[in-house]
């Protein structure tokens, strides 16, 4: 074996055990609802359903596994054993999570105006 491919080997090597050895390599851990933005937090029974629960920020007892993801962008939760959807925004998490838009939300009983950013409400608009 010549140099050149001797060096290529030991940085193939070196490479998959850097990896290996990362904090959590090979683990498939859940993401997980960590704690609470808003004072309050609704618990809707589905995506854009009714409130089923609300959670103040003092009462929280998580962690919360996040076991799914809606179109709506709703992350699903589970709560002593109970499933519930939760806003994105309203729950801090252990890993970013990515969801789609959340074109159904109120803030403050008014819908929120998109400014003149380019870009934003794109999702939310009904396609012909």
């Amino acid at each position: 074996m010549n140099v050149p491919n001797r060096i290529l080997l030991a940085s193939g090597v070196a490479a998959a055990l850097l990896v290996l050895a990362a904090p959590g390599a090979g683990a498939d851990e859940a993401v997980q609802v960590r704690g609470l933005r808003l004072d309050k937090v609704p618990l809707y029974d589905r995506p854009n359903g009714t409130k089923a629960l609300e959670v103040t920020r003092d009462k929280f007892n998580g962690p919360w596994p996040i076991v799914g993801k809606s179109p709506e962008g709703f992350l699903q939760v589970d709560v002593k054993g109970t499933r519930y959807w939760v806003r994105p925004y309203a729950v801090d998490t252990d890993q970013p999570v990515r969801t789609t838009a959340d074109c159904g939300g109120i803030v403050a009983t008014r819908e929120p105006k998109s400014g003149a950013t380019r870009g934003v409400g794109e999702e939310c608009r009904p396609h012909k």
